[in-house]
């Protein structure tokens, strides 16, 4: 039976916070508009049990999938590819959705067409509980519940992950997102751009979105550890905005540039988390230089203060951003 809306839940080993996340689903009165695909990647504790008790309990609902670890984006590929909603929903399985908002999502869903419907979140701090917004808007002016063609949106927006609702035949036609990789999400963000047309915003916090977990990709600690996953997606969404760029619209164009820069921000702070030195300036300095010279408009786009400093000083502030980037964190 066809869906409204299908919700991907990747999970690996998540016991302590599945249920939390399994539970905020299980709203009455929508069984036949939502379907959630627990998509287990091989876990080895009991996530795997209680994905299946929901899968026998709500059977109408949910479906425990299991399949051979292969990463975050492996779950996602998997979840498009079983999916049966008009709308698809990547929901990580230690965050959680708000039950009432997930319930007017649904409403508007109904009488929706927009390729994107986007909706906001908070992050929760898992020591305190404490809410925070971290885009109160999509952009100023916005008019909420009003379809946007795309390309008449003139801010620097950003999409994020955690507002998408999109529609699932879109998904179908793009490249599968990288598998065993950190930071996919920024695939799953970017490829859709060339084929997103129009786009609806509601004035919604849907999604729970849980911060203050050590084994979070977007750690510092563990960007720079994973540093080398970090260059592999950002290389491979140069080469796709590569790609797209002459088939595109100005716009479309403007706001992969837009995505693009705040990565090569991201990469630019992993160099400065680095131990001090020669070495990380002049590494930090050539990784700046290829992307100046391969793909300048997103060179361009870099709206990081820290990082315009760096390169109006000819990196000769290198050793200042650092400090001023351990203080940061510190105070954080």
């Amino acid at each position: 039976m066809e869906k409204l809306l299908t919700i991907t839940v990747p999970t690996y080993n998540v016991e302590k916070y599945l249920r939390q996340c399994l539970d905020s689903f299980c709203i009455e009165g929508i069984n036949d508009l939502l379907e959630v695909l627990i998509i287990d990647d091989g876990s080895t504790d009991s996530s795997s049990e209680i994905a299946e008790e929901y899968g026998k309990k709500y059977p109408e609902q949910f479906r425990h999938i299991r399949k051979k670890n292969g990463g975050h984006g492996s779950t996602i590929n998997c979840g498009i590819a079983e999916a049966s909603g008009k709308y698809f929903k990547v929901v990580d399985s230690d965050d959680w959705v708000d039950k009432d908002a997930m319930k007017e999502l649904l409403e508007c869903l109904q009488s929706s067409d927009s390729d994107v419907v986007y909706t906001n979140f908070y992050q929760v701090d898992d020591r305190t509980g404490k809410r925070k917004v971290e885009f109160e808007k999509p952009f100023p002016q916005v008019e909420y519940k009003k379809e946007y063609r795309f390309d008449e949106i003139k801010s620097n927006f950003f999409l994020k992950m955690h507002g998408y609702n999109i529609k699932t035949e879109i998904l179908r036609t793009l490249p599968a997102i990288d598998e065993h990789c950190f930071y996919v999400d920024m695939e799953y963000v970017l490829f859709p751009v060339p084929w997103i047309d129009t786009v609806t915003f509601l004035d919604l916090f849907v999604y729970q979105y849980r911060v203050g977990l050590p084994n979070q990709s977007m750690n510092i600690q563990r960007m720079k550890r994973n540093s080398e996953n970090y260059d592999r997606v950002l290389n491979r969404l140069l080469q796709y905005y590569e790609q797209c760029r002459g088939q595109i619209s100005i716009e479309k164009k403007a706001y992969m540039e837009h995505v693009l820069g705040r990565m090569v921000a991201s990469r630019m702070k992993i160099y400065l988390s680095q131990p001090y030195g020669k070495d990380s300036r002049n590494a930090m300095r050539a990784f700046d230089r290829r992307v100046a010279e391969s793909y300048p408009a997103v060179y361009r786009a870099v709206e990081n203060k820290a990082v315009l400093w760096l390169r109006r000083s000819g990196y000769r502030l290198y050793g200042l951003a650092r400090l001023a980037y351990f203080w940061k964190e510190r105070l954080s």
